[in-house]
């Protein structure tokens, strides 16, 4: 099997991406889509309510061990990634989201040996697989376009549920197939479809120099350059920037985190008069709708905010997001009707997923390419923060008053500080010695005093 260094044997000097670099952005896209299952947890969350087994309190542990897990290892996955290449890491986090959705079948009714499986092992092969397609096929295109690629790949994961979610609705309630076989059926369909796209994953080769997109050449006053320098891990740990982009992803996506985990709820508490009232049969008309369409507006979201940041520039995209969703969650509160707390639901998830592509884009322009899984590793913890912060704050206050409205105004004092952050950020600056690649590629974009140089090596991340 070729290495993934000598993906292909010519150092190309085109005039356009080579076939193989669109196979690992396709691919990365469909891995993506294939591994999706956390986003349906509400499906499966609604069959195990039924299992006497089962304890409220531990309806919401699973999803969010699974989405701590992924944030945890993703650093791992990102440095292995950075080390092996993306195609072996691939393959072993496909295996164990199919396998680890099939064995939480044959333990549903032990909720601890659940949340090692589906939390766990499943939340791990998600680290796995999320951590390779967007460093890959950043390096394949125009750096101009990182948004872009980031959008499109994280796109697949925003739209996991479309497929993943109606089957397990389908499987569950058109054809009375027990949960147990249903996961078993979920496991084998991420592995018929995962294990292909993690075949050609492959980075292009060390010489490889992506061609210049034509926007980005006809662009007045700007000079077509390669890839932002690269910093390790160690480096990147030492910049107030990696741990203010840390932040901003544990405030800001707490918001959607929040609405995207408990969209049932908040239409069904929300709702004039609730499921008995005059707007009850909307109601019920619109909740199986949530899921597939909050998934459809998060899918936009990823890929809108992608492409979006490569014309407004991240920080100014950044600033758009907050506002919007401040203004977003501040007028949740008075909406009583099931269409418009459906609404605000979608804008909230259109703008955490336009997180999850302006983020990793960031981060690459900031720490570059070389040990960019490592580094957004890091800086994604912050988005399984948001898993815990978001969901609980929502849950609490629920179970405090009754309704959403005081962790609305949380959310909005999250969303306060993290736009604090945004308006602090700048572009870091590097000594010569601290760069992976050995010298400054844009040092237009430096605009801080350069780092202290450490007397011992900067390790390679």
């Amino acid at each position: 099997m070729t290495d993934h260094r000598s993906a292909m044997t010519a150092a190309p000097t085109q005039a356009r991406v080579p076939r193989r670099g669109y196979v690992v952005l396709m691919a990365g896209l469909m891995s993506n889509f294939s591994v999706g299952i956390l986003y349906t947890w509400s499906n499966i969350r609604d069959t195990l309510e039924g299992y006497e087994e089962w304890t409220v309190s531990q309806l919401t542990i699973p999803f969010s061990v699974g989405g701590l897990t992924l944030a945890v290892l993703l650093i791992v996955a990102g440095a292995l990634q950075d080390r092996f290449g993306p195609r072996p890491v691939m393959v072993a986090g496909v295996v164990m989201v199919g396998g680890g959705t099939i064995l939480s079948g044959l333990v549903t009714r032990t909720p601890w040996l659940f949340f090692i499986t589906f939390g766990v092992i499943v939340g791990a092969g998600l680290a796995f697989v999320y951590a390779c397609p967007r460093p890959a096929a950043m390096k394949w295109f125009d750096p101009s376009r990182k948004g872009m690629i980031n959008g499109l790949v994280v796109t697949g994961f925003g739209l996991g549920p479309l497929w993943l979610g109606p089957t397990q609705l389908l499987l569950l309630d058109t054809y009375g197939v027990s949960l147990e076989a249903t996961l078993a059926i979920l496991g084998g369909l991420i592995l018929a479809i995962g294990l292909p796209c993690a075949a050609v994953m492959v980075d292009p080769p060390a010489d490889y120099v992506p061609p210049v997109a034509a926007r980005a050449a006809r662009s007045s006053g700007r000079v077509a350059q390669g890839h932002a320098p690269s910093v390790s891990l160690r480096t990147a740990m030492r910049t107030p920037q990696a741990w203010m982009l840390l932040a901003i992803y544990a405030l800001f996506c707490s918001a959607g985190a929040m609405v995207i985990g408990s969209v049932g709820s908040i239409m069904s508490t929300q709702t004039a008069g609730g499921v008995d009232g005059v707007l009850g049969g909307s109601l019920a008309a619109l909740l199986p709708l949530a899921v597939p369409i909050l998934a459809v507006t998060n899918a936009m979201g990823r890929t809108s905010g992608g492409i979006g940041s490569d014309y407004l520039g991240r920080k100014s995209t950044y600033v758009i997001m907050h506002v919007l969703l401040l203004g977003n969650m501040f007028l949740l509160q008075f909406w009583t009707t099931p269409g418009l707390i459906l609404a605000g639901a979608l804008v909230a998830g259109a703008c955490y997923g336009a997180a999850l592509a302006v983020t990793p884009s960031i981060v690459a322009d900031y720490f570059g390419l070389k040990a960019y899984g490592a580094i957004y590793g890091f800086v994604f913890f912050g988005w399984g923060i948001s898993l815990l912060l978001g969901p609980q704050i929502g849950s609490s206050v629920l179970a405090a008053t009754g309704s959403y409205i005081g962790a609305y105004y949380s959310a909005i004092g999250l969303l306060s500080v993290s736009l604090v952050l945004v308006l602090l950020l700048r572009q870091p600056r590097y000594a010569a010695e601290q760069l992976l690649d050995g010298h400054v590629d844009e040092p237009e974009l430096a605009t801080e005093p350069a780092l202290p140089v450490e007397k011992e090596p900067v390790p390679v991340a």
